[in-house]
């Protein structure tokens, strides 16, 4: 059976189905990751999954698929939620904006969508400075993130369990004793 783009995700209450959404999450990310542009993402050497995470936020935060995603939903997961939430350095930026253009591009032409071409306004010359600014200001940062960040600005490698928890114990140590700044709250500065 073919894929449906337009399936109903969500209860009445706008929540997420959990199974149908992972579903359908999987489907499209294989279709998206086998498509020609999915390719053409792989020969540029960029590693697909940044629109994974784009597709969930829309789910988890707005309650839009990709068919009825509007370009300020885009533009508020890329530039406000993904800075918050995604634990990458900005010099992700321009694979993340480069994925998303190649994803809207198969949207447009798989599915047809009519949403495409306006979310691909969002994702012009301009949109990977802006996502580099805000990936790279501390006070867009979540308090998970800032730990994160703070974990690998002081040489932790915040990729491994081992990582994280040594980081954890250096900064517990660090604030009982004093000498470690907490991390800031979602739009304090440092």
């Amino acid at each position: 059976m073919p894929f449906n783009i337009h399936q109903s995700l969500f209860d009445k209450d706008g929540l997420p189905r959990e199974k149908a959404v992972e579903q359908y999450k999987e489907e499209l990310a294989k279709l998206f990751f086998e498509s020609p542009e999915g390719q053409a993402l792989l020969d540029e050497g960029i590693e697909p999954g940044w629109s994974d995470m784009i597709v969930d936020f829309g789910m988890n935060y707005f309650s839009v698929t990709p068919p009825t995603m509007t370009p300020d939903n885009l533009q508020e997961i890329l530039f406000g939620l993904f800075p918050r939430k995604v634990s990458a350095e900005a010099d992700e930026a321009p694979g993340v904006i480069r994925e998303m253009q190649y994803f809207w591009k198969f949207m447009e032409r798989e599915f047809h969508l009519k949403n495409a071409a306006a979310c691909l306004k969002i994702l012009d010359d301009n949109a990977v400075n802006t996502l580099k600014k805000q990936m790279s200001n501390p006070a867009n940062f979540g308090i998970a993130k800032s730990f994160v960040m703070m974990g690998a600005e002081q040489g932790f490698d915040m990729g491994t369990e081992e990582g994280v928890q040594s980081w954890m114990e250096t900064y517990n140590a660090g604030i009982t004793a004093g000498t470690q700044p907490r991390i800031p709250l979602p739009g304090e500065h440092r």
